[in-house]
C-alpha cells in the first residue's frame, strides 16, 4: 500500500536484516542507461555498527565482477563465509577500499537477486554480517571473529521470498508512479485543449 519508493526501500532493507540478524545491508536498483546499457545504483544502506555513514552516489557495472553485479547479471543469490578470503578463480571480488576507510570488518555476506513476476532482476539485496549476538559492533577482525557467523539456507529462502515481494512493490510504485505522470499529463493536455 505504500506509494513512496523511498519508504518501500528503506522498509525492504530493514526487514531483510532484522529477519537475518545482519549488521549492515544495502540495496541496489537496475536502472537503464541511455544506449540500453544497464547498471546497478546503490540507492540505500544501513549498518547498526556505524548507523551515521554517509550516503555515497555509485553505479555498479551489470555484469559479474562485483557480488552485487553477479547476483544481478545471473540472477542467482550469492552466500559468502567471508569477504575478504573470496578465491581468485571466481569472477567477483569484494572491495576492501570503503572497510578500510570507514573502520569496519564485512565477513559474511549474502547477496540475493529482486526479480519481478515476471522474473527479470530489477534490483539486489545485499546483506552483510550475520550476528550471533544481535547487539554486538562490528568494527575490526577482533569483533567480526567473535559476533560474526555464516548465513544459512534458512535465511536464504527468507530472504529470496522478501526479495521476490520487494520487486513486486517496487514495480507497483514505479506504474502508480507512471500513472501519475500520464494523469497529470492528460490534465495538462486538456488544460491547453479548453485554452485554444
Amino acid at each position: 500500500s505504500e506509494r513512496d519508493q523511498d519508504v518501500v526501500l528503506a522498509m525492504i532493507l530493514t526487514e531483510a536484516r532484522h529477519l537475518t540478524d545482519s549488521d549492515a545491508g544495502s540495496l541496489y536498483l537496475v536502472e537503464e542507461e541511455e544506449g540500453g546499457t544497464r547498471t546497478l545504483h546503490f540507492l540505500r544502506s544501513q549498518n547498526d555498527s556505524l548507523p551515521d555513514l554517509p550516503r555515497p552516489e555509485y553505479s555498479l557495472a551489470f555484469d559479474d565482477t562485483s557480488l552485487a553485479g553477479f547476483v544481478a547479471f545471473h540472477g542467482q543469490h550469492l552466500v559468502i563465509e567471508d569477504a575478504y578470503d573470496i578465491p581468485d578463480s571466481e569472477p567477483y571480488s569484494f572491495n576492501r577500499s570503503y572497510d578500510e576507510k570507514q573502520g569496519y570488518r564485512a565477513r559474511s555476506m549474502l547477496i540475493v537477486p529482486m526479480k519481478d513476476h515476471r522474473d527479470t532482476v530489477v534490483g539486489v539485496l545485499q546483506l552483510i554480517n550475520k550476528k550471533s549476538d544481535p547487539g554486538a559492533v562490528i568494527r575490526d577482525e577482533l569483533s567480526s571473529d567473535r559476533h560474526v557467523v555464516g548465513y544459512e539456507l534458512r535465511d536464504v529462502e527468507l530472504v529470496q521470498s522478501l526479495a521476490g515481494q520487494a520487486a513486486v512493490s517496487i514495480e507497483n510504485v514505479r506504474l502508480y508512479e507512471e500513472i501519475e505522470n500520464l494523469f497529470e499529463g492528460f490534465i495538462k493536455a486538456s488544460v491547453i485543449a479548453i485554452d485554444q
